[in-house]
């Protein structure tokens, strides 16, 4: 066969050969090591990535947030179904501004389809959404289009019961915490095999930063103290 013919399919990210490199668009993780297990040297920046984990709020925030502070631009990235409240305040703490982040509640009859039309959406550049009914294999690969048609970049939530099941999400990776870290293992992605797991440090460093009420605070008394 003449993969010339194929190449835009294969540029594209819609088609791929096992043990490839690929040349898709990605976002910077924020991990050196785990951009060193992913095929194209970060998560791909138009399709669907499952993440499989039994922490579904802290573990998934920690890795994601660390990929949203590399693109920061004026489309608008969301928060769909979250377990807890997102705090402003961690927000801007890991220097994602807060008005360009959209929290929504979507009804789980309406959880599918409202999730297709934000991943279809041109002013939409991220989403984290936590499944909340398990969607089948076609709902999936409606996502996966959407994400392609949308240019957005969509990470699922997911139990890790599907880590069994077949997908069409081209990349799927599952988070375990542990106490001082969380452990991330990169299992199906375009281009090349499953990788070994990856170990990443947990770093609270935006908890030792001061919050932008008391850095604004520290401005106002080096002010008044001129006077």
């Amino acid at each position: 066969m003449n993969t010339n013919i194929l190449r835009p399919l294969f540029d594209a990210g819609k088609l791929w050969q096992g043990n490839a490199e690929t040349t898709i668009e990605v976002t910077d993780t924020g991990f050196p090591k785990l951009n060193g297990q992913l095929s194209g040297r970060g998560w791909p920046a138009h399709m669907l990535i499952e993440i499989l984990t039994n922490d579904i709020f802290s573990a998934p925030i920690r890795c994601i947030f660390s990929t949203w502070k590399t693109q920061q631009d004026t489309r608008w990235t969301a928060l769909i179904n979250p377990p807890l409240a997102p705090c402003t305040e961690r927000l801007m703490q890991e220097g994602i501004d807060p008005q360009r982040v959209d929290v929504l509640n979507i009804p789980t009859n309406q959880f599918a389809w409202s999730l297709e039309q934000l991943a279809n959406a041109i002013s939409t550049r991220s989403i984290i959404a936590w499944e909340s009914e398990a969607l089948t294999s076609t709902q999936l690969r409606r996502l996966q289009l959407a994400c392609q048609r949308g240019q957005t970049q969509l990470f699922l939530i997911r139990n890790p019961k599907h880590q069994w099941q077949a997908s069409p999400a081209p990349v799927r990776i599952t988070i375990d915490s542990l106490p001082t870290s969380f452990e991330i293992r990169v299992f199906k992605q375009p281009g090349t095999n499953a990788k070994s797991p990856v170990v990443i440090p947990l770093e609270l460093h935006w908890l030792k930063t001061p919050s932008p009420a008391q850095r604004k605070t520290s401005v106002l008394k080096a002010q008044s103290s001129l006077h």
